[in-house]
C-alpha cells in the first residue's frame, strides 16, 4: 500500500520536467525568431544604405551636365570666332585710269573697303545697290544721278583720293548686286562713262 504513491509521485514528477521541458522550447523558438526578425531589419537597412548607386547617378548627372556646360563654351567660342572674322572681313580696291581694281564677289556682312588712288588724277569710289552700271538712274555725262537712287541705295563712298593716297569705309552689304563707280565728272564726260566701273556681286 505504501509504493502506490511513490509510484503516482514519480510520474507527476516526471510530468512537470516534460511540460517545463516544452515551455523552455517555446521560448527559445520565440527567441529564434525575434533574432531572425532583427536580422530582417539589419539587411533591409543594409539595402537601404547601399544608396551609392543614386550617388553614382547624381555624378553621372553632373558629369552629363559639365559636358552640356562645355559643349555651350564651345558654341559660344565658335560663334566668337564668327563675329571676329565678320569684323575682320576687307576688301581691297585700287582706282586708276580708268578701272577699279579688285574683288568682284564679297561675302555678305560687314565689309571694309580699303581704297587705294593708284592713277594720276583724283578718284573716288561710290558703292550703290544695283545690278548693272547701265541700269541705275544716269546724266548726260554718266555720272550716276546720287539724289535719284531708290532710298537706301547709295551705301557709302571714300570721297576725293589724290594721287598715292588711301582711305576706307566699312558698311553692311546683304547680299546682293552692287555697283562701285568713280562718280567724278571733268570735261563733259565722267570717270565712270570711261570705264571706271565695277559691278560686284554679294553673297
Amino acid at each position: 500500500m505504501t509504493t502506490r504513491p511513490t509510484r503516482h509521485l514519480a510520474a507527476a514528477s516526471l510530468a512537470a520536467v516534460l511540460l517545463l521541458s516544452a515551455c523552455g522550447s517555446s521560448d527559445d523558438d520565440a527567441a529564434a525568431d525575434t533574432t531572425a526578425a532583427a536580422a530582417d531589419t539589419t539587411a533591409a537597412a543594409a539595402d537601404t544604405t547601399a544608396a551609392p548607386d543614386t550617388t553614382a547617378a547624381a555624378a553621372d548627372t553632373t558629369a552629363a551636365a559639365a559636358d552640356t556646360t562645355a559643349a555651350a563654351a564651345d558654341t559660344t567660342a565658335a560663334a566668337a570666332d564668327t563675329t571676329a572674322a565678320a569684323a575682320a572681313a576687307t576688301a581691297d580696291y585700287e582706282l586708276v585710269e580708268w578701272a577699279i581694281n579688285g574683288s568682284a564677289s564679297l561675302t555678305a556682312g560687314q565689309v571694309t573697303f580699303n581704297v587705294t588712288n593708284g592713277g594720276n588724277f583724283p578718284h573716288e569710289l561710290v558703292i550703290v545697290r544695283g545690278d548693272t552700271y547701265a541700269g541705275l538712274p544716269l546724266a548726260a555725262s554718266g555720272a550716276v544721278e546720287e539724289d535719284l537712287l531708290p532710298a537706301g541705295d547709295l551705301i557709302g563712298e571714300v570721297a576725293d583720293l589724290d594721287p598715292g593716297a588711301s582711305g576706307s569705309i566699312t558698311v553692311d552689304l546683304p547680299a546682293g548686286n552692287y555697283v562701285l563707280v568713280c562718280n567724278i565728272t571733268g570735261g563733259g564726260s565722267s570717270h565712270a562713262a570711261r570705264g571706271q566701273v565695277l559691278e560686284v556681286t554679294v553673297a
